[in-house]
């Protein structure tokens, strides 16, 4: 997992992130499919499973960002630079890192 696809937006310092506790495997990519790669052209490879205590264990807070449905933010990040990098890190190292199965590609 690559801290660095957890960094927050330059935009709003937030980090996008789906809810996806109590969804099947396959529906979770899905959603991927429908909203993340519908809008942005590119194909989601893997995604990053994380809990919302890992944020807060870092004083981030995961808040919810709707629509579209299941969306949240990471936020709490700090100014700093240096401290970005170093929670995405953090992050990153919590992080479990799924492979998109062959079938969930079409």
């Amino acid at each position: 997992m690559k801290p660095r696809a957890l960094e927050p937006s330059r935009h709003d310092n937030s980090t996008s992130v789906f809810r996806t506790v109590g969804i099947a495997e396959d529906e979770i990519w899905v959603l991927g499919r429908l909203v993340v790669e519908s809008a942005s052209d590119r194909l989601i490879l893997a995604r990053a499973d994380l809990v919302v205590a890992n944020a807060n264990q870092l004083g981030l807070r995961v808040e919810r960002s709707e629509p579209p449905p299941r969306h949240a933010n990471i936020t709490g990040w700090p100014e700093e630079k240096d401290k970005r990098i170093s929670l995405a890190q953090q992050l990153a190292a919590k992080a479990e890192l799924v492979i998109r199965p062959p079938a969930a590609k079409t």
